[in-house]
């Protein structure tokens, strides 16, 4: 039997099948090439958006800071205006203690005159109780000489009696004057004890108020200087912040970049393979 000629299979040039694998190559690298291009721009994009947040967080802390440094500097003004009208008012405060116990001595003075007074307006009592005994006496003794014929000594007895009589009235009269002085200077004795007391009281109160005014100021420095150093720490945080934004905004400009080169390369890469099939088609 004759053999049949065998068929001859259709084979594609070499040259052709390599350019089909690289068109094929192109448009797979292209593909890969524009996907991560965009999943980088995509992750820049992402990258920008935290930095921006950071960002508004940096602003909103510096902010923050700012006003709790305002805010320190005026609790430290007010503070030290307090201070001093606490030192007013304490130097008031003396001047009134120091008044009211020079007042007190003043009264103490008065109430020892008063009783100097009252000390003379008794001896003055007695001092015309003497003398109305003796006026008494010399009445007597001039109603007894009458008696005996002794008129001269009689007269002269009886004036005198009459004499040391008005004597005892006004000796009498000013014991009662001088009593009377000494009642109205024992009563304006206590009433300058009780205005120096009252001086005393308001020098006391002042002194209490000075106290509290002192303390109340240092109060409102503390609390300045916690406010300025949480000021301090809120602008270093949002300076340091900022920076890490800037950083991220940085890498988020790198992705971008870098996705953009990728997709401009992926359409090189397109290219080509458009060339290349045309080429086939020849």
């Amino acid at each position: 039997m004759s053999e049949k000629p065998k068929s001859k299979s259709k084979k594609k040039p070499a040259g052709k099948e390599q350019l089909v694998k690289k068109t094929e190559e192109k448009e797979v690298a292209a593909a890969l090439t524009g996907i991560e291009g965009a999943l980088d721009m995509s992750e820049g994009v992402d990258t920008l958006e935290v930095a921006a947040d950071v960002a508004a967080a940096s602003a909103a802390e510096l902010a923050a800071g700012a006003s709790d440094l305002t805010r320190a500097v005026d609790l430290e003004v007010v503070a030290d205006r307090v201070a001093q009208l606490s030192d007013v008012v304490a130097a008031a405060g003396v001047t009134d203690m120091l008044e009211g116990a020079e007042i007190l001595a003043t009264s103490e003075d008065v109430n020892v005159l008063s009783s100097m007074v009252g000390l003379m307006g008794a001896d003055d009592l007695e001092h015309g109780l003497e003398l109305a005994r003796m006026a008494g006496e010399m009445w007597v003794v001039g109603d007894v000489t009458d008696l005996l014929q002794m008129p001269v000594i009689s007269a002269f007895l009886e004036e005198r009696g009459y004499m040391l009589q008005e004597m005892a009235v006004d000796q009498i009269l000013r014991a009662a004057s001088t009593r009377s002085l000494a009642e109205v200077m024992a009563a304006t004795g206590e009433q300058i004890a009780q205005y120096g007391m009252r001086e005393a009281a308001e020098g006391a109160v002042r002194m209490a108020v000075s106290e509290g005014m002192a303390e109340t100021s240092e109060d409102l420095s503390d609390a300045g200087l916690v406010l300025a150093s949480k000021g301090a720490a809120e602008v270093a945080n949002a300076i340091e912040g900022a920076q890490i934004a800037r950083e991220i905004a940085g890498e988020g400009v790198s992705e971008i970049a870098q996705g953009a080169a990728e997709i401009g390369a992926a359409e090189v890469l397109a290219e080509e393979a458009e060339e290349l099939k045309k080429k086939l088609k020849k």
